[in-house]
């Protein structure tokens, strides 16, 4: 899914939002379903590097070439195993007490290929193990805050070395199908003379999922939700206006 400098930037773009208000959440998590875990998605290692040093025992899978030497670099002081599949089919010979699968990575795949997905997850986890995802409702798109197809500038950032680095995009919403389709432009530019020096296109599919539907697919593939959890904040149900839903569910009994 990433090129290069698109894998770069996406780390670039992630830091300098500042930490992860996610990852309480996770380590929360992984305490509650202790043992050896695995997470989907794990892309250069922004999320798996942390739970690493923090002490737990987490695998890390990403289906792009490029993020996983990212996530490599980024780890070596762990040595983690890491895997490169896709979610929907990975087999990795292993059964987990936890998997997570954060940052929203359950709705870049096909969205007839959800529930196998979900069922993969499952067959992958000891009984009584847990999962932890999180889904994003775009509302900015699905109310019209945002024109579409018209790029706008999402993300600019300085890098170290004053070079510019930004991020834009355009989208196109099918809101019966509740498909969100982007086009990402990523650029390297030359702060003094305004002058691009690397660029990238990339496009994406995210399928969003209401919470009632997202229940009923964990149900389906033999999960059982406990709790769900509204914009990150662990004290706070998720209601209407929620922009990011987390879901913790555990494996059902045979």
């Amino acid at each position: 899914m990433y090129d290069q400098l698109e894998a770069k930037l996406h780390d670039l773009f992630w830091a300098s939002e500042g930490p992860s208000a996610e990852l309480k959440l996770i380590e929360g998590f992984l305490k509650e379903y202790s043992g050896t875990a695995l997470e989907l998605g794990c892309g250069s290692g922004r999320l798996l590097a942390p739970l690493l040093q923090h002490g737990f025992l987490i695998e890390g899978l990403d289906n792009s070439k490029d993020m996983l030497q990212l996530c490599r670099e980024n780890t070596q002081a762990f040595e983690p195993v890491l895997h490169q599949a896709s979610i929907e089919k990975f087999s990795t010979g292993s059964l987990y007490n936890a998997i997570t699968v954060p940052a929203f990575t359950l709705q870049l795949i096909d969205p007839d290929q959800i529930l196998a997905a979900l069922t993969n997850i499952e067959q992958h986890l000891h009984p009584g193990g847990g999962l932890y995802l999180t889904i994003f409702i775009p509302w900015a798109e699905i109310t019209g805050e945002l024109q579409e197809n018209e790029w706008f500038l999402d993300q600019e950032i300085t890098m170290a070395d004053h070079k510019i680095a930004r991020c834009h995009t355009r989208f196109h919403i099918k809101r019966i199908a509740q498909v969100l389709e982007r086009e990402h432009r990523y650029e390297i530019l030359d702060s003094k003379k305004n002058k691009v020096l690397e660029g990238s296109r990339s496009t994406q599919k995210l399928t969003w999922l209401w919470l009632r539907e997202m229940n009923l697919l964990l149900n389906q593939a033999g999960f059982s939700t406990e709790r769900v959890i509204g914009d990150f904040t662990a004290n706070t149900t998720c209601n209407d206006n929620s922009q990011v839903i987390t879901l913790i569910a555990s494996k059902r009994a045979e």
